[in-house]
């Protein structure tokens, strides 16, 4: 699979999820096979509001 210039090793992508997907969750997930792990998703308006847990 293909996305842009990055050839990805298979077709598994795991999804971006707010609370779910830190760090050591996407090693793992690379670990056990994942072609693609990104980071977590970030809502724009904690960022607007300048939220503490969205800073962290």
């Amino acid at each position: 699979m293909r996305i842009g210039p990055h050839l990805l090793k298979n077709n598994l992508v795991v999804a971006p999820m707010a609370g779910v997907t830190d760090r050591p969750f996407r090693q793992l997930c690379k670990r056990l096979g994942a072609g693609m792990a990104v980071s977590e998703m970030v809502t724009s308006n904690s960022l607007l509001y300048g939220s503490a847990k969205t800073r962290r």
